[in-house]
């Protein structure tokens, strides 16, 4: 069994008065006088093991309105990988084409969710320590919700920069003037959350049913080392991220594409996820449709407007395996045995799923980290402070073996004898290879400094704005403390 992210009324207390103000809008200000009903008691509301487990699968829940197609719009459609065809709606072709405002909804969408979830965590981080339970049981679960904000925060400060930095529930609907903190410390507070979920003694791995999928030692060190490489704390990220590939918790699958069927979510690979299912047709993920061939998809008939840049496509050396699983241009619909060939280009089959729930709702888990993820943050890391040493060679070339698929003559073949700066490029065009539409490939290319330099050469528009996304209008208009990014 899977871990659900279940909730009560008790649970629901964790939503945000600050969420609440940005969702009423700017025009509601003044009406908001009284403590909105369903904030009442809380403290009686954080009383035993039960409640604290309640309130933390409350945070969790959150994950899938945020790890989902808006994180892909935000992090490969704004890339050179992924485009979208022109049905998508405008608010995504204003992503795939750099041409947004401040009014895009899936920036307001994104901050949104993020802020409630956060909301959430604070509570629990809050509340827990009072209630009389086991004390290892009690670390972890406030552990958890200490890595899970820190994931959030750092997807906020890395789209948006300086971000409100909320570390206590929000308990004055009216007083949302919060300001903007700056990078540097929200990056602190990112760091120093996990940090303390590491020491928290969270479990290499989970068992029990209903808990598989939760927050492990690795998936807080794992992030821990990505946040350190983005900083450029290049020592820090390199020893962490070694930590995880000596405990030997993960590996990976010796097939690139049994990473992806959901028969095989939270697998050996996996380190962390956003889970998704079939248990509730509302807990399934929308990804499987919006990749799908038009008239392949085996409910409707249905299909998805998103698909991968054919220069991307073109970028694979040839006969790599990756390239064969991930790029497709036909599919077998599994409702009536049709083959369907696609009509606007190379589609992904990364989210394909024969047996969905519903339209709309698959069993896909967003990959939010993966073991092949460390071993070129460990590659990375390592070459910055030493050049190209033994140890990054084997970490890339781990993942380079895997994409042969066994063929040893077959590309692409073990780096090798490769300068500083050579090594430091094929790190991020393998890491385009291998996590690709995954969410990442934004964030990656801004780390390295390519993001600018790499959309033109796509002929995409780009100029220094595009650095950051603008925070939301909808925002500004509720929170008069903040400011807008330069060029919006």
């Amino acid at each position: 069994m899977k871990l659900q992210y279940k909730l009560s009324n008790k649970a629901l207390l964790a939503g945000s008065f600050l969420a609440i103000a940005i969702m009423l809008g700017g025009g509601c200000k003044n009406n908001l006088v009284e403590v909105p009903y369903s904030f009442l008691g809380e403290e009686n509301s954080f009383k035993t093991a039960s409640d604290a487990t309640v309130a933390l699968d409350a945070v969790y829940d959150r994950l899938r309105n945020i790890y989902n197609m808006t994180m892909i719009n935000l992090a490969d459609v704004n890339s050179e990988e992924l485009t979208v065809q022109s049905n998508v709606g405008a608010s995504t072709l204003e992503l795939d084409n750099n041409l947004y405002s401040a009014s895009n909804p899936s920036f307001d969408a994104f901050y949104t969710n993020c802020y409630l979830m956060i909301d959430r965590a604070n509570r629990v981080i809050k509340n827990v320590p009072g209630i009389t339970m086991d004390a290892a049981a009690k670390g972890q679960i406030i552990g958890e919700a200490k890595f899970l904000r820190a994931l959030i925060y750092f997807d906020l400060v890395q789209a948006f920069g300086d971000v409100p930095l909320v570390t206590a529930p929000t308990s004055d609907v009216v007083n949302v003037s919060i300001k903007r903190t700056p990078v540097d410390d929200v990056y602190s507070q990112i760091i120093a959350d996990l940090k303390d979920a590491v020491a928290a003694n969270l479990p290499a791995k989970y068992t029990t049913p209903g808990t598989i999928g939760r927050a492990t030692s690795g998936a807080a060190k794992s992030l821990l080392a990505k946040v350190y490489l983005t900083r450029k704390d290049y020592t820090n990220a390199a020893a962490v991220a070694k930590e995880v590939i000596d405990s030997k918790v993960y590996s990976l699958f010796p097939d690139y594409k049994n990473i992806f069927p959901p028969e095989n979510r939270n697998g050996q690979e996996h380190i962390f996820s956003a889970q998704y299912s079939c248990i509730k047709t509302t807990y399934g993920s929308t990804m499987a449709e919006s990749f799908a061939i038009y008239f392949s998809y085996p409910i409707n008939q249905g299909g998805g407007a998103y698909q991968a840049d054919s220069n991307y496509v073109r970028s694979y050396l040839p006969g790599d395996y990756r390239k064969q699983v991930t790029i497709i241009t036909q599919k077998v619909n599994p409702a009536n045995n049709a083959l369907v060939l696609s009509r606007t280009g190379p589609a992904v089959d990364k989210y394909w799923d024969p047996a969905p729930c519903a339209e709309f709702a698959a069993r896909n888990n967003f990959m939010i980290i993966r073991y092949a993820d460390v071993l070129l943050i460990y590659a990375e890391a390592v070459n910055e402070i030493n050049g190209p040493t033994p140890d990054a060679y084997d970490a890339i070339n781990q993942v380079r073996t895997r994409a042969r698929n066994g063929d040893p003559s077959a590309n692409p073949q073990n780096l090798a004898n490769l300068s500083q700066g050579q090594f430091r490029d094929a790190v991020l065009v393998e890491r385009g290879w291998e996590l690709c539409f995954e969410g990442h490939r934004r964030w990656d290319l801004l780390r390295t400094g390519k993001y600018i330099s790499t959309l033109q050469a796509a002929g995409i528009p780009v100029s220094q704005k595009n650095l950051l996304y603008p925070i939301p209008q909808h925002q500004i208009d509720v929170n008069e403390a903040l400011t807008q990014n330069p060029g919006y």
